[in-house]
């Protein structure tokens, strides 16, 4: 999700020559890598520098664990397949609580790793941070301006209902508290695409 209203320029970004010492067997394992992905090693090793500047330095900190999406993902399945085979009424009505508890519970922990990692706590920042996220767990989104003030987000995941539902909640939640605006958001099992006004 990124745009040029979130504030980063989208001139080239400056580079310079440094060396370093590697250990043989990592540099294999990334030439390796990067002949697979048929691009450089250059920009791998790029890659891998600025993944950790943008989130790798922060996982510690914000005391973060890597836990693989699938598994968040048949969590919240679970956990609805346990209450409909307990047979409770209104089922429909205890998974969307379900989906916005975590929503919301998701919303309230946002602000402080936002703060933290860009110092500043505004709708483009928790953006960001938020398509970082998505970058590390192999989620793919993209942002589209149309007409100067229409906003399309798009996200693509292979998570299934339970997790579009859950990102239509959270998006629900920070384009209102964040950019005072109601957007309009449609779900597959697999899509969820966001359009506001701004």
């Amino acid at each position: 999700m990124e745009s040029a209203s979130s504030g980063e320029s989208t001139r080239p970004r400056k580079s310079r020559s440094i060396t370093f010492r590697l250990d043989t067997n990592v540099l294999e394992e990334l030439q390796r890598d990067a002949d697979e992905g048929e691009f450089s090693l250059n920009v791998l090793v790029n890659h891998v520098l600025r993944r950790y500047v943008e989130w790798d330095r922060y996982e510690k900190k914000l005391r973060m664990i890597p836990v693989p999406m699938t598994l968040l993902s048949k969590l919240v399945d679970e956990i609805i397949n346990l209450t409909a085979d307990e047979g409770i009424p209104e089922l429909n009505f205890h998974k969307d609580k379900i989906i916005k508890n975590v929503a919301e519970t998701a919303f309230s922990v946002i602000k402080d790793s936002v703060l933290f990692m860009k110092k500043k706590y505004n709708l483009w920042t928790v953006l960001d941070v938020l398509q970082e996220y998505m970058k590390v767990s192999g989620i793919m989104s993209d942002h589209i301006i149309e007409s100067s003030r229409r906003h399309v987000f798009i996200i693509q995941h292979e998570l299934g209902e339970n997790w579009s539902q859950f990102a239509k909640e959270l998006l629900y939640m920070i384009f209102a508290e964040l950019a005072k605006v109601r957007a309009e958001i449609s779900t597959t099992p697999k899509t969820v695409k966001a359009e506001v006004i701004m």
